[in-house]
This record gives structure tokens, C-alpha cells and sequence, in this order.
């Protein structure tokens, strides 16, 4: 790719890029949220056609207008959000990625089992989108593009809802591709996985490179960051003391249904401390979901019950959950985090507007603006203004959006499903102290997370939740192998009273 220019209303997202990728290797496109790479990624797959510049593949000059003509050359793609229709099931998804290609239903099944032992992607083929968890949903669209036989795969954020478990056997599968000649271009916020199966790397940052073709033992991690930010991280999350607060959310016994009507909630029980951090391990798709729904008013309790501090809450709706202090960062920013046609103004003010900003019927839209301008500051959310609909902005600046207006409302209780998902690491580093200053103000955070770096270094309880049930509790400072081998193994002793 040469020259590469792509602008929207009111900002130009890519300024001359030159990116060049090998055959044979793994290359990693780094950069903050908003620096560029998916929208360079969606030039080359087609799905954006550049204002100026030149792409070749195999040393040819191509024109490529729409992914079926990415594909034709060789092309694919798996994005960070994605691209499934909920009402159908998983096998009639990969069937219409095959559009064109006339193969047996049962022909797909085998194969699309076949891959999914080979890249450990379990999934049930039968069930519909709808029903499946964000991970699941994720090893849908690996396996949907697996399927195709491209020369150069396109991977944004792969493993950002995968366990260190699942990563590593994708990470086994993509060495295997490159071996065989294929090119791997692998966007990612995770610099460690960039530095350790890389065989190359490039930075973006505000639209132009700053650093190509770095070679993995060339650079540092520190050297990275700098590179990526511009400036020193100062903050690193330090496990706190033990929390010895009063309760303040009590989970009896409770029991959650999915949306197919099967268990995904079985007997659970635990309790949140007034200034705890209490981490929630575990595999994609073994009830986190249905739990954090359940506790936030979105889902149904079939039997127990919720209380906070002392009031009983089971099944209060959304808006009584807010009214009492629950602040909650959804799995699925897109489905249940924001509202995509509306402006960023709108969305932040979303929970607020009642109570914060309104003078009897009417908004006062100056204190709207003035909040929504602060809170962009403060967590670097890149947009052209405050009026940009939010459907315009890259997903870790959605999701930095989203984080920003649940932790402004100075919540009592915060529940955060992987809070940082998607997230560059400045990003992350700043969602981090925040958490680590809400907690140090007597706020109480249940933290479900799928990064084991971050429950670890955030949380003073851990427990881990498996098929349903709160199989194990682990103090913080836990060994990340233990809590692995809890997270994938059957286990049968209870958490702690």
C-alpha cells in the first residue's frame, strides 16, 4: 500500500500511508484508538476506497471496490465488530459468507468442525447469534473467514475476548498459516502478543506512520508505547489491600436463564464489599453475560434473590438500578452501550440527563456540552466534536465513551464486563487508575473480565466462574496458571464463605 489518503467529514483518518506486508510472516499494526488501523485495514479489504494512493498485491496493481473483490484476491478479514446476522444460526452465517460457492450443508458442518478442533473455536453450529455470548460471536467470525482460502488474513483484535488458553491455540494455528505462505496482519492493542509471534511491526499514530516493518527483537516494549503514545505511562495498577468494607451487594442463591431458556446461572452466591474489587475469571460463554444482566436489571432471576446494602433489588428494573448508585459497562457496547445515530452529547448525557441536566422539560444544553467536552478531555476520546454521531468513531473510542459516562456518575456500585476491551494501552492504563480511584472512594466494583492481567492486578477477590457456577474463589495475587486451570477444569470445591 502506497500513499494511502482516506478522509471523512471533518478529519482525515489516513495521510500517506505506506504499509507493506511479506508472505510468510505475521505482521502487527499498532496504534492509540483512532490512530488509523482498521480504517487502513478496511481500505485494503475493500470495504472504504481510498481518496489517493496505490495498493499491489503480489507485486500487481489492484483495484479492489468491495470485499468480494478483496476475497477473489486472496483477501480476509475477521473485525473487531461483527459482521453476523443474530436471527440466523451460526452454520447459516457461514453458509452466506459463501456466497457463490455452492457446497453441501453437511459438507460446511464437517469442515467447519474440522476447523473447530483444529483451532480449539468451540461452538455450537445450530444455535442463532442472538444467543451467543461476544466471544462466541468472535469464533464465528474466525471461522467464517478460516473457511475461505485467503492468502493474506486480516485479524482486529482477535484474542480481545479470548483466554490466554484459547489465544495460544489461535496463536499455534496462525504459525501453522505462515508456514504454509500465508500473511497474518494482526491488529492489536496487546503489545506482549505483538512482540512475542510478530515477525514484524508498524505504528500509526494520528493517521500517518511513525515506526514500519520494526523486526520483533529491534524493539521493547517501553520503546513501543512511546512510539504508539508520544509520551511515559506513569500509572501502573498495583493489587490493593484487602477490602474489610461492609456488604454492600449481596447474591443469594440465584438462578438465570439464556435467551434459549437453558440454566446459564446455577445456584450462584457471593458478595461485594464497600471499597472492593472483586474480579469475575472465566471462559467466554459460561454465564458472565447472563449474570451481569441479571444484576443490572436486563435479564430475568428465576430464583434468589439481590440485595444492596440490605434492600432487596431482584429483578428491580434498569431504572431503579440506577437510581441506586449500579453504574454497569455492557459486554456488547454496540448493543446495549450506545445508541449508534445519536451524537456523542446525546449518549453521554444518556443515564444523566434526568437529574443532572434537565431545568424542568428542558435540557440545558450548555452544561451538556461543557460535561461531554470534559469528559472527552479526560479520557482522550477522538472525535471531530461533540455533535459527531457515535456510529463515526473507532470501537475503543465507543467504548472509551461508554466508560467515561459510567464512571462519571461517581457510581456506588460498578459493574464492568471487560471494561477495557479494545481499548490501546494509554486507554487502558487511564480505565485503570480510574478503577483504582473509585475503589480508594468507597466505590464497589464488580469487575468480569476475560484479561487475567487485569483481574489479577486489580482485583482483591477472584472468582471464577465455569458452566454457570462460582466453581473456585481465589484471594488476589494469585497465580494466573491456577486461576487458568480453574478456568478450563471441572471443579467441585465451593467459593469461600
Amino acid at each position: 500500500m502506497r500513499g494511502i489518503v482516506k478522509k471523512f467529514p471533518t478529519v482525515t483518518a489516513l495521510n500517506g500511508v505506506d504499509f507493506r506486508v511479506r508472505r510468510g510472516e505475521i505482521h502487527a499494526l499498532l496504534g492509540e484508538n483512532g490512530a488509523g488501523k482498521t480504517t487502513l485495514m478496511r481500505v485494503l479489504y475493500g470495504m472504504y476506497r481510498p481518496d489517493a494512493g496505490e495498493i499491489f498485491v503480489e507485486g500487481r496493481r489492484v483495484s479492489i471496490n468491495s470485499p468480494k473483490e478483496a476475497l477473489r484476491l486472496g483477501i480476509g478479514m475477521v473485525h473487531q465488530h461483527f459482521m453476523l446476522v443474530d436471527k440466523l444460526t451460526v452454520l447459516e452465517n457461514i453458509v452466506l459468507s459463501l456466497e457463490g460457492i455452492r457446497i453441501p450443508f453437511e459438507e460446511i458442518r464437517k469442515r467447519i468442525n474440522e476447523f473447530s478442533r483444529m483451532y480449539g473455536l468451540k461452538i455450537n453450529l445450530d444455535a442463532k447469534i442472538w444467543e451467543l455470548s461476544v466471544g462466541e460471536q468472535q469464533r464465528v467470525e474466525i471461522l467464517k473467514t478460516l473457511f475461505r482460502d485467503v492468502k493474506i488474513l486480516i485479524l482486529d483484535e482477535p484474542t480481545s475476548v479470548l483466554t490466554p488458553l484459547e489465544s495460544e491455540e489461535l496463536f499455534k494455528s496462525l504459525k501453522n498459516m505462515v508456514q504454509s505462505g500465508k500473511s497474518i496482519i494482526l491488529i492489536t492493542h496487546k503489545l506482549d502478543e505483538a512482540l512475542r509471534i510478530c515477525d514484524s511491526i508498524t505504528i500509526l499514530r494520528k493517521g500517518r506512520i511513525i515506526a514500519s516493518e520494526i523486526k520483533r527483537d529491534e524493539a521493547t516494549k517501553l520503546d513501543l508505547v512511546s512510539m504508539m503514545v508520544g509520551k511515559t505511562l506513569d500509572f501502573k495498577p498495583s493489587r490493593p489491600e484487602k477490602a474489610e468494607g461492609k456488604i454492600i451487594l449481596e447474591v443469594d442463591s440465584i438462578k438465570v436463564l439464556d435467551d434459549r431458556g437453558n440454566v446459564a446461572v446455577k445456584d450462584v452466591s457471593f458478595v461485594l464489599k464497600e471499597g472492593e474489587i472483586l474480579g469475575v475469571a472465566g471462559i467466554a460463554g459460561n454465564g458472565q453475560r447472563e449474570l451481569v444482566e441479571a444484576l443490572t436489571g436486563l435479564r430475568k432471576i428465576e430464583k434468589g434473590s439481590v440485595k444492596i446494602l440490605g434492600v432487596d433489588v431482584t429483578n428491580a428494573p434498569v431504572e431503579k438500578m440506577i437510581s441506586l448508585g449500579v453504574a454497569h459497562i455492557p459486554e456488547d457496547r454496540l448493543r446495549y452501550g450506545v445508541a449508534l445515530d445519536l451524537s456523542v452529547s446525546d449518549n453521554m448525557i444518556m443515564k444523566l440527563y434526568q437529574r443532572k441536566f434537565s431545568r424542568k422539560v428542558f435540557l440545558d444544553k450548555i452544561a451538556v456540552k461543557k460535561e461531554t467536552e470534559k469528559l472527552i478531555q479526560d479520557f482522550e476520546i477522538v472525535t471531530p466534536s461533540v455533535d459527531t454521531p457515535v456510529g463515526f468513531l473507532s470501537g475503543g473510542n465507543i467504548q472509551k465513551l461508554i466508560v467515561a459516562r459510567e464512571l462519571s456518575m461517581n457510581p456506588k456500585i460498578l459493574i464492568a464486563s471487560n471494561p477495557t476491551s479494545g481499548l490501546d494501552i494509554a486507554s487502558t492504563n487511564y480505565v485503570h487508575w480510574v478503577l483504582h480511584r473509585l475503589r480508594t472512594s468507597g466505590s464497589s466494583i464488580l469487575l468480569v473480565s476475560e484479561d487475567l492481567d487485569e483481574i489479577l492486578a486489580l482485583s482483591d477477590r477472584i472468582l471464577v466462574m465455569r458452566e454457570g457456577k462460582m466453581v473456585r474463589e481465589f484471594e488476589g495475587g494469585a497465580s494466573a496458571s491456577d486461576i487458568g486451570l480453574a478456568m478450563t477444569l471441572k471443579m467441585v470445591e465451593p467459593p469461600h464463605a
